[in-house]
């Protein structure tokens, strides 16, 4: 994997999970410590982020680090296979207990179609 492509991988997993927890990149950049500015850089994959800044970001976002760089051709792995449950945690989170329920009948609806349609 290139550079530009790790880049542009984790720029987009902090995107997702800053969108999923309905928050703005002001927001996400002042709960992290960081300018605005640059967090739109780095999601704009104009600047590369330390591993430091990356941390700070996670640790915002109430995720592992290693959520944001997972990236999805990875999910067959048990790695992948957490990273998306991560994910998904992360944006249930933004809503009601109620909601949540609701959407976790959802996810196992879906998960016994997928392997009833594997039989």
């Amino acid at each position: 994997m290139t550079r530009e492509e790790l880049m542009q991988r984790t720029a987009s997993n902090i995107r997702h999970l800053r969108k999923a927890k309905s928050l703005s990149q002001e927001q996400l950049a002042l709960e992290a410590g960081l300018n605005p500015a640059f967090l739109g850089h780095i999601e704009r994959c104009l600047k590369c982020p330390t591993i430091d800044t990356l941390n700070k970001i996670a640790t915002a976002l109430d995720v592992p680090l290693s959520v944001l760089v997972t990236f999805p051709d990875e999910q067959a792995s048990p790695q992948g296979n957490q990273m998306q449950a991560e994910q998904i945690a992360a944006a249930i989170s933004t809503v009601s207990s109620e909601d949540a329920s609701k959407i976790l009948e959802i996810v196992l609806d879906i998960v016994a179609l997928i392997q009833k349609s594997k039989e």
